[in-house]
């Protein structure tokens, strides 16, 4: 009977229920790792967002260093330029279309020589999902916070820093734009991270009993 059971031991059902437990126990560790990187990342935001402003050309420095400087609540003094057509990005809000201005910020932040700003919604715009091209005085003085965006929007900057200005404000006030930084992008960016832990630890248990109710089966068949 010994020998029997062995010849019938199902060695490929074992191999995959192993793999399958193995894997969604493995990914199940990695949302915890990631739920407490979450926890972290967003009090390190909370607390930069209620900082004083820096200079976005310091913000700058640190990131080229390789340092994390999304949602740093930053100023910006532009380079003079002439009023240029402006990058529309469409998005929603409140259901309807509405264009988002981008314009480009020259700054001298080796190894940066610029970055570009999100000055908000084009009010002219709402509505439409189509609008036509809109030109704007460059910006002058931005009062904002980073944003990472990759890749970052095309611009007539040769150097731009891989992060967005979101206007708050500007002197003087882009005509015709409605500064909006995006409502609880921090919230938002991390919604998800770390939290299908639960679902890969019952997917390994699951697996598990599946292949505990099979062996059972097959040793214990009815008669």
């Amino acid at each position: 009977m010994t020998s029997e059971a062995q010849r019938r031991f199902p060695f490929g059902l074992t191999v995959a229920a192993t793999a399958v437990v193995t894997i969604c126990c493995v990914l199940g560790v990695w949302q915890l790792q990631r739920a407490t990187w979450k926890k972290n990342e967003l009090a390190r935001i909370a607390a930069v967002l209620h900082a004083a402003p820096t200079p976005v050309t310091d913000a700058l420095t640190r990131l080229a260093q390789g340092a994390n400087v999304d949602f740093t609540p930053v100023t910006a003094t532009c380079a003079p330029a002439a009023p240029a057509p402006a990058l529309l990005h469409m998005t929603t809000d409140h259901g309807e279309w509405v264009a988002r201005a981008l314009s480009p910020c020259v700054i001298a932040a080796p190894p940066y020589d610029g970055l570009v700003v999100d000055r908000g919604f084009v009010t002219a715009t709402r509505g439409q999902a189509q609008p036509p091209p809109v030109t704007l005085p460059a910006p002058v003085r931005v009062a904002g916070v980073l944003y990472a965006k990759s890749p970052a929007p095309a611009s007539s900057l040769r150097r731009p820093a891989p992060v967005v200005l979101l206007a708050k404000s500007e002197t003087p006030a882009a005509p015709g734009i409605a500064p909006s930084p995006y409502p609880g992008a921090a919230a938002d960016q991390l919604q998800y991270v770390g939290s299908y832990a639960p679902t890969w630890f019952g997917l390994a248990g699951v697996a598990a009993c599946f292949y505990a109710a099979m062996l059972w089966r097959r040793y214990h068949p009815h008669r």
